[in-house]
């Protein structure tokens, strides 16, 4: 029986390593030396876990449409800053202020949020 409990209990503690491992620092996945500004039209929100997403349709200066993946935090810390599931609507002028990723050209991780009326949110 003390045989079983242990493999149990060696068990358990493999597994709570194995999901501190899938947890990342921001620092892994994007530049945080750098911050990009970007004015953009909302075109999805993924209220998901572990990280709710924002994409944005951002337009250059030749008039080129380029989507970016916004990666914010848990929809329950968002929560908690104040955002809900109706704080964001698909076409929303936003202007987004974040670290740009190391590898994908088009994502970054959000540091702030405005929306059209001023309102900044973090996330």
């Amino acid at each position: 029986m003390t045989r079983v409990i242990r493999a149990l209990a060696c068990l358990a503690v493999l597994a709570s390593a194995a999901s501190a491992a899938a947890h990342h620092s921001v620092a892994a996945y994007y530049d945080t030396n750098t911050q990009l500004t970007l004015k953009g039209t909302v075109t999805v929100i993924e209220w998901t876990n572990p990280h709710a997403f924002v994409h944005i349709d951002v337009r250059d200066d030749r008039g080129k449409v380029t989507n970016w993946a916004i990666e914010t935090d848990s929809p329950n810390v968002l929560s908690r800053a104040g955002w809900t599931k109706t704080t964001l609507k698909l076409d929303d002028e936003i202007t987004v202020t974040g670290y740009p990723a190391k590898k994908d050209a088009a994502a970054m991780r959000l540091v702030t949020l405005a929306l059209a009326d001023g309102r900044k949110l973090k996330g």
